[in-house]
């Protein structure tokens, strides 16, 4: 009881360390932003629809597939059960459940490595180390997803080794089912773990043949096998909205992935790494020279698996290169550890076996100095860590047992008390949340929702405005802002590309809230919530200390009309003069050339207060001649140079910020051009810009000025078809009456996996507006139904159903063979 004693004390007193003096446990960005926004939002569409099968999120970016978002925690088995418990808020739920698992992690460990492995102190010490390391400490308050499989990847070797002595594998097959269902991404390396703890143990069997080996693999993994099989009905459509929807990343030359790399954050330290101490280098190295035995071939794989960043590669599903998939690998490193301990305990380590481990552990740390940065600060500690490790190993081996145990977990808790420190100054404070998750926001936006489809969008300052991208507080909400890896493809190139919407955030994913009045406009953003608003929207009502916002002149998620403009000709149109047009006309697959453009665009000379920015943060002014009689809009655009690339670069023009990451940023936004549209009153010519901190220039300032077709903006939304979303929430149905016809246009992004039915008859699906959905349509009035339908769902529906009658089958043959019948 005293180990387990300790294995919960330990996670609740970093628990305490992290939320004392006003913290919460989760951090301001991602935590915030998406582990509680997205399992928030996966439940209140469970409530709204009945479903725990969804398939479309109409209130993210604009509309997007459900899987895009399912790295997230669509059913991870532990936040449905958060589906009983609406009274409880996703931000707390979210907390005690990274509390548990962390707890979990170090019992089921000891479990593990005691169940006839290990002598119950050794199972101990190298829980301990599981729970101490700097992967668990850190994500249980920051990217969840990198470690919340863990629970289930232990319960997975527990089964394994039931299944090896009793032949009863349902422990195995659910914990792998579940490990894939909580993190699909990071189950390939708990299955590549799993497999290892197992083919490790294959010389226990006679037989080498080819032959042999197949049969063996067959019998000991075909539960986990079973489990694969039985998340098909997640992992097929989860499979083609990756292969639909995933950012692009530079890709990784043969070279580059055959040659080693001797880098020490894959193991030691980096919480984004196994995050371990230079003690498991030494015990990593030290087991590749004992004799033929299972730990002698793991930590040679392992080693092998660490050097070379194929493996790496694989690991991250062939997307880029990235420590983080190596943390499933934990268990191992604690089995190697257990058994290094016993055999230190026990006298059964050889000096040679010692000495071989520090030498090969010191010149690979050498190595890895000499070919890649360290903080000088670092390179001392690794110095210290390594003369500490390898002389506790000596005193344990000739003096004292418990020297190396103890000199290993002394080191690794002062990283995580040096982790804790740091990890404040990224944690959300109660008050914060308070101010963000406020009641009277909720009130406020569900006080404007009524079955016609428009948008509303909460607004409060940039750090409110990125923890709200995903926040979705009432369905029907329908926001054009989502953070997330996976996402609308037209959507996102319609944002950055088409009409170079302002980036206010250094991560590439991000898809921001922007002032662009135009973007608002077309996406039918008609109310916004909150401390602010852009320009053209006029304060109405007001809750608490929210404020409500209108603008009544946005467009309806969907209407008809003849004033089209060819894709053709709308590309060839400069920057400012798309979005200009996208107020007065369509674009659509169309023949007809485009009237004499009303709009009027014309190059504005301007002049900025500063072009280098060396030092603080500044205020300018931008100089406009502007001679326009009327409201008009400012379009604006510069190249940035900066010359500091490990900061950030922000510069704010009228409210609108725009940022260039640092290099190393983890996704570079490498908007290195700057881009605003604003509203601009008649007269207006001094806009106020805000400089960020930086050394940095500015050049290549160009803008425009011009006004829209007003008349020509009315006359394109006089006809709205009230789409209203029905169904299981993958329905948007609603009537429209023309009586000229033209084009049905919507702002539903674009996805070739939606069916159109007009007055009953499906009609194939058109792509509008660059990015959205259309269809041609007579005059008249006409029945519309847009039906989602989430592309492998029914594939993967009958993959699990096909591995259930497998199942069956097989559970039926075990029990006939039992009573002798076969």
């Amino acid at each position: 009881m005293l180990y387990l004693s300790i294995l919960i004390i330990i996670p609740l007193i970093l628990y305490i360390l992290k939320t004392r003096n006003g913290y919460l446990a989760g951090s301001e960005i991602d935590w915030l932003g998406q582990h509680i926004a997205f399992p928030d939002y996966f439940r209140k569409l469970f409530y709204n629809t009945g479903t725990l099968f969804p398939q479309f999120a109409a209130e993210l970016g604009g509309g997007q597939n459900i899987y895009n978002f399912a790295y997230y925690g669509l059913f991870n088995p532990v936040y449905l059960l958060s589906y009983a418990l609406p009274f409880v808020k996703m931000a707390t739920y979210i907390q005690a459940v990274a509390f548990l698992e962390h707890i979990a992690d170090g019992i089921l460990c000891y479990y593990w490595l005691g169940r006839g492995h290990f002598r119950r102190r050794e199972s101990f010490y190298a829980s301990v180390v599981l729970v101490l390391a700097a992967s668990i400490t850190y994500h249980s308050t920051m990217q969840l997803m990198f470690i919340n499989y863990m629970p289930f990847l232990l319960l997975a070797l527990i089964g394994y080794d039931r299944y090896s002595e009793t032949g009863k594998y349902g422990l195995l097959t659910v914990s792998v089912l579940f490990m894939i269902l909580t993190s699909f991404y990071f189950a390939v390396g708990g299955l590549a773990a799993l497999f290892l703890y197992g083919v490790c143990e294959y010389r226990h069997e006679k037989g080498t043949s080819l032959w042999s080996i197949i049969k063996w693999l067959w019998q000991r993994y075909y539960p986990a096998l079973l489990g694969c099989l039985l998340s098909l009905f997640y992992l097929v459509p989860v499979y083609f909205a990756m292969s639909a929807g995933r950012s692009g990343h530079k890709g990784q030359s043969l070279k580059e992935l055959l040659l080693p790399d001797i880098r020490l954050h894959k193991l030691l330290y980096s919480g984004y790494g196994m995050g371990l101490s230079v003690a498991a280098l030494i015990i990593l190295c030290t087991s590749i020279f004992y004799k033929k035995c299972r730990e002698k071939f793991m930590a040679a794989t392992l080693l092998v698996l660490f050097l070379f960043p194929l493996f790496d590669w694989l690991l991250n599903g062939t997307l880029y290169l990235r420590d983080k998939a190596f943390i499933p690998f934990l268990p191992l490193m604690c089995w190697l550890a257990a058994s290094f301990l016993y055999r230190i305990g026990s006298r059964l380590l050889k000096i040679r076996e010692a000495v071989g481990g520090c030498v090969l552990a010191g010149v690979l740390l050498i190595a890895s100095l000499l070919t890649n940065s360290y903080a000088q600060q670092e390179k001392y500690f690794i110095y210290i860590d390594f003369a500490v490790c390898a002389a506790t190993i000596a005193i344990s081996m000739f003096y004292w047992k418990k020297a190396v145990c103890t000199g290993m977990l002394a080191v690794m808790a002062l990283l995580c008390m040096g982790q804790v420190t740091l990890l404040k100054e990224e944690l959300v404070t109660k008050a914060e949340m308070d101010r963000i998750d406020s009641p009277d926001i909720e009130k406020a936006v569900r006080s404007v929702q009524d079955d016609i489809f428009y948008r509303t969008e909460t607004r409060g300052g940039y750090s409110v405005n990125k923890a709200n991208q995903n926040k979705v507080w009432v369905c029907g909400q329908n926001l054009t802002t989502v953070y997330s890896s996976v996402s609308n493809p037209y959507y996102s190139n319609f944002r950055s590309e088409v009409l170079h919407l302002s980036k206010p955030s250094r991560n590439s994913l991000m898809a921001d809230t922007v002032d662009n009045p135009i973007f608002l406009k077309i996406m039918g953003v008609r109310y916004i919530v909150g401390s602010q608003a852009p320009d053209g929207y006029e304060k109405i009502k007001r809750f608490g200390d929210a404020n409500i916002y209108e603008d009544t002149e946005v467009a309806p998620a969907a209407y008809v009309t003849d004033q089209t403009i060819s894709e053709e000709d709308f590309l060839n149109l400069s920057w400012p003069e798309r979005q200009l047009a996208l107020l007065s006309t369509a674009v659509a697959d169309t023949k007809e050339k485009p009237e004499s453009k009303k709009e009027c665009v014309k190059k504005a000379d301007v002049h900025m207060s500063a072009s280098r920015i060396k030092g603080d943060a500044s205020s300018g002014i931008l100089s406009v001649d502007n001679n326009l009689e009327e409201d008009g809009y400012l379009f604006l655009e510069f190249e940035v140079k900066n010359n500091k690339v490990s900061k950030d670069v922000t510069v704010t023009v009228n409210g609108e910020q725009n940022k260039l990451s640092a290099k190393n940023a983890s996704y570079y936004n490498a908007n290195t051009t700057f881009h605003y549209t604003s509203l601009l009153s008649a007269g207006e010519k001094k806009i106020p810009v805000e400089f960020g901190e930086g050394d940095y220039e500015i050049d290549n300032i160009r803008a425009w000025i011009g006004t829209a077709d007003r008349e020509g903006t009315r006359n394109l939304y006089s006809n709205p078809a009230g789409l209203a979303v029905t169904g299981k929430g993958n329905v948007l149905e609603g009537t429209v009456d023309s009586e000229t016809g033209g084009w049905l246009i919507t702002s539903i992004p674009y996805d070739e996996n939606f069916r159109l039915y007009i007055d009953g008859r499906r009609e194939k699906i058109q792509r509008v507006n660059s990015a959205f959905i259309g269809v041609p349509l007579k005059e008249g009035k006409h029945e519309v139904r847009l039906i989602y339908h989430s592309k492998g769902r029914a594939a993967g529906i009958a993959g699990t159903l096909a591995a259930l009658g497998i199942l069956g089958a097989d559970l039926i043959r075990r029990k006939r063979r039992l009573h002798g019948k076969i």
